[in-house]
């Protein structure tokens, strides 16, 4: 466990117009006619006064910049302008829950394939912990549990034997046979102290990791059963499922809040990887029963799926892909609508599911829906691109 302290850039907070609701004023960005000042407040006491009414969602953007939303009010917050972040490495966000501290953690790859995960401080900026990871990575997903004091950092393509030019060839220079593809690995992160505590091997080219309401660690595979369930109490394998699937290319799972689907995004890796062994080629969109143990729903998509995110509420499902996020309702498995945005970022919703927060990277903006009609009510302006949102419940800091 490395703690670094960094030279944080001001973290830069904004109103605008009449006080409204909190106290500290509908902030800036929501229009051109906004009269925009500064707030030197922290945003911890922003939260207080959150306490028992909704969530905090964390934007994170271009340049390294994080925006704070009231999720149950439709209003930003705050913004800061490029953070040291933006020069940390390729981050991948974890989705769901910070530590509890009330960190957000984020698995890197930094040059030469070095991993580590950080944990940052969204309120300041600051840099909490930096954890190095062993081995080289390329294929990497996060996730942590409810309670905050675990994560779960996936390695998901490794192959050994190979120097990193043949690992990183494209399929037309170089082929990596599925028997020279080694079992992906799963580093257990004890959150609180920033360190590692375990490593799990999991399947070959294991793509995704989510928490379900249970506790138990899902994952998708690419190559090797479709599923597999994780007991985090014992850090093993439960069980294997979808075998039947085995070689079709899982990329992403979601798990229902309720607990009773998964939504799996398959993107072949045969696809954009230099991996051998797939038989499927297709976008699919697969919805697997988890008290039936079965696939009960597979969409044909026109491009590859990203990431999914279900409502609060779990009636709903919305999925991203390049050219549009789908919705689909979740009781009837039907596709509702397409949100015609290209390349959204992961998107939020506000604490009783009334509104999606769809990050818009092209107008700089997180575009505000109504859930059920999925109409657009607003657009709230943001100073950086926004990729990915973080939703945190007040009542637990």
């Amino acid at each position: 466990m490395s703690d670094t302290n960094v030279n944080r850039r001001d973290f830069i907070k904004y109103i605008g117009g009449a006080a409204v609701g909190l106290g500290i004023g509908g902030a800036g960005y929501l229009s051109a006619n906004s009269q925009v000042g500064t707030v030197t407040s922290e945003l911890d006491e922003v939260k207080e006064e959150l306490k028992g009414r909704g969530h905090l969602g964390y934007v994170f953007g271009a340049e390294g910049s994080i925006a704070t939303i009231d999720l149950a009010r439709g209003k930003v917050l705050a913004s800061s302008g490029p953070t040291w972040i933006a020069e940390a490495g390729s981050i991948d966000w974890c989705n769901h829950y910070p530590d509890a501290n009330g960190n957000v953690w984020g698995l890197v790859r930094k040059p030469g394939q070095i991993g580590s995960t950080i944990a940052v401080n969204p309120t300041t900026n600051e840099l909490v912990h930096d954890v190095p990871l062993e081995g080289r990575w390329r294929i990497r997903l996060g996730e942590t549990d409810e309670e905050g004091k675990y994560g779960y950092m996936l390695n998901g393509y490794i192959a050994d034997k190979y120097d990193s030019e043949k690992f990183n060839a494209s399929r037309d220079e170089f082929e990596i046979p599925y028997n020279d593809i080694d079992p992906g690995e799963i580093h257990k992160i004890d959150l609180l102290k920033g360190e590692v505590v375990d490593v799990l091997p999991v399947p070959k080219f294991c793509c995704d990791v989510a928490i379900a309401p249970d506790g138990k660690l899902w994952l998708v595979n690419q190559l090797e059963s479709l599923i597999s369930v994780v007991d985090t109490k014992t850090f093993t394998i439960e069980e294997h499922l979808a075998v039947d699937y085995a070689d079709y290319g899982a990329s992403m799972i979601t798990i229902s809040p309720n607990n009773d689907v998964a939504f799996i995004e398959v993107n072949s890796a045969g696809n954009w990887s230099n991996a051998g062994g797939f038989k499927n080629l297709d976008p699919i969109e697969m919805v697997w029963d988890i008290q039936a143990k079965e696939i009960v729903k597979e969409f044909p998509l026109e491009s590859g799926p990203r990431t999914s995110e279900f409502t609060p509420d779990g009636k709903y499902c919305v999925v991203r892909t390049r050219p549009a996020s789908i919705v689909y309702e979740v009781e009837s498995l039907t596709e509702v609508t397409k949100i015609e945005i290209e390349n959204t970022g992961h998107p939020a919703f506000s604490p009783d599911s009334t509104l999606a927060y769809i990050p818009n990277p092209g107008d700089s903006s997180v575009d505000v829906f109504e859930v059920g009609s999925f109409k657009k009510v607003d657009s709230l302006k943001l100073p950086y691109s926004p990729s990915k949102i973080v939703p945190i419940n007040t009542n637990n800091y």
